[in-house]
């Protein structure tokens, strides 16, 4: 039953824009979903409600765990090859990072290229590899030695429109939204890429097809989709559909705040911005009430999604600032948070440094690696505690705010059966004296401890009492199991 659908999803994919045009997929928003959009032939085969398994929505085990970090590779090294960037894995793996995202790793198109090099996002062949970077089997050699390694790599997937210089331009322009005097559109204010028209279904089958390659044929473990609120749900959907069927085990990663439509089967996880924006605010101390509020699972994630929760990016980075700039000496007491709260941590390209640079998106600017980055030790503890207690699961959505009885002071626990995690921190610049807390248990260990400057990892046994009364120096930090 499976194969015969496939099929049918493949062929129908094939029906061409004039077959289709009393019927054209509705536009989806974030709002929609797909049980209320007009459907194609083909879009029918991806009703959430069909009896297929493949149809029902599923989440790969290895996503309860996952720790994940963006690799920029043009900036990694001063080679900037998938041969230079393998010497990091032995790093990252100590690091306790198990998982991947390669920011696109396809040719750049020339034609209106910004800057000297060009924005990865602006791709002119999704079947290849930027020479930039090296070969295809050189990027076959880094996936290989990675999954060896017990890595998961995913790549970026580009799928809200192409560079120029894309073949699909001069073979078919039809793929393309147009302007009334018959141009094709840019999207937004990138002019350095063109608008693909998702009303066509032969464009829609060959990007899934485009896919499946990188699926099928090399091995990719997922995608993290660029724009993915752009493109209709009905798309995503058709193309899990499809990758899912060669790999049930993949990662789908959107990059938008949460909507019903991608979460209700396409996708895992999407951005957790409303966090960041809190996370940003709390150099300020405005956000100290309120941070909670981003780390409740909003409803629209739904069948087990679950948020990216991330202080940083390449988008945040190259045109919002750095860590540094942002969080100042709270950077590591946010970032403890972004591992415990509900969902999956995000790392940047030098974040384990706190690396202090706006790093280059059109040009070359080699990160400058300290040879032992300072909050290394601390991401490695945390990244244990995420892949070695239930209470931290990805869509383990328990979270409870404790009493602390002073606005300065957060506190919260996540459980899962027996397991319990407990956090509290100085959100403030500012010593904190004589505070009391209610954190819910009479004993418990310690396994992570930051004091403002420094990071005490080892176990140490500690007591309701030693919270009855306590001063906490700015940013100080503990982190119990119970």
């Amino acid at each position: 039953m499976k194969k015969l659908l496939a099929l049918l999803l493949s062929l129908c994919m094939l029906v061409s824009l004039a077959a289709c045009a009393n019927n054209k997929p509705a536009e989806t928003t974030a709002e929609t979903t797909v049980a209320t959009e007009a459907k194609t032939p083909a879009e029918l085969l991806t009703d959430i409600k069909g009896d297929d398994p493949i149809l029902k929505k599923t989440t790969a085990s290895w996503l309860e765990t996952c720790v994940l970090y963006e690799v920029n590779v043009r900036q990694f090294t001063e080679e900037g090859t998938f041969a230079a960037f393998e010497n990091h894995l032995d790093r990252l793996k100590d690091m306790g990072v198990n998982t991947l995202w390669l920011m696109p790793i396809h040719p750049i198109s020339e034609t209106n290229r910004k800057g000297t090099l060009g924005s990865f996002y602006a791709v002119s062949d999704y079947r290849e590899v930027n020479p930039e970077f090296g070969t295809m089997d050189d990027f076959k050699h880094l996936l290989n030695k990675a999954h060896e390694m017990g890595f998961k790599v995913i790549i970026d997937w580009v799928a809200n429109h192409t560079g120029w210089d894309n073949a699909w331009i001069k073979e078919h322009e039809d793929w393309y939204v147009h302007d009334e005097s018959g141009k094709i559109e840019s999207p937004y204010d990138w002019t350095d890429t063109a608008q693909l028209d998702y009303e066509n279904q032969e464009m829609r089958a060959e990007m899934i097809r485009c896919m499946q390659f990188w699926i099928e044929d090399i091995g990719v473990d997922g995608f993290r989709c660029d724009h993915a609120i752009g493109v209709p749900a009905s798309f995503w959907n058709a193309a899990v559909y499809q990758l899912k069927s060669v790999n049930s085990e993949i990662m789908m990663l959107a990059e938008t705040s949460a909507a019903k439509s991608l979460t209700e089967y396409a996708f895992d996880s999407c951005y957790n911005d409303k966090l960041y924006g809190q996370a940003v605010m709390t150099r300020g101390g405005v956000a100290i009430n309120t941070i909670q509020e981003g780390m409740a699972v909003a409803d629209n994630y739904l069948e087990g999604s679950f948020p990216m929760n991330y202080l940083d990016n390449h988008d945040k980075n190259a045109y919002e600032g750095t860590v540094v700039g942002h969080y100042g000496e709270g950077y590591p007491t946010l970032l403890a948070l972004s591992f415990l709260t509900p969902g999956m941590p995000l790392l940047y390209t030098g974040n384990e440094e706190a690396y202090d640079h706006e790093i280059e998106f059109f040009e070359k600017d080699t990160v400058k690696w300290d040879e032992n980055p300072k909050y290394a030790p601390l991401i490695k503890a945390l990244s244990a505690l995420k892949t070695g207690n239930p209470a931290l699961r990805s869509t383990n959505r328990d979270l409870e705010i404790l009493e602390t009885g002073n606005s300065k002071i957060f506190a919260f626990s996540r459980t899962d059966g027996e397991s319990k995690v407990v956090y509290i921190a100085n959100l403030y610049k500012d010593k904190q004296e004589g505070v009391s807390a209610s954190l819910g248990f009479d004993k418990a260990t310690c396994v992570i401890h930051w004091d403002g400057e420094k990071l005490d990892a080892n176990q140490t046994e500690m007591t309701a009492e030693d919270f009855a009364s306590r001063d906490y120096a700015p940013y100080e930090f503990f982190v119990f199991t119970v």
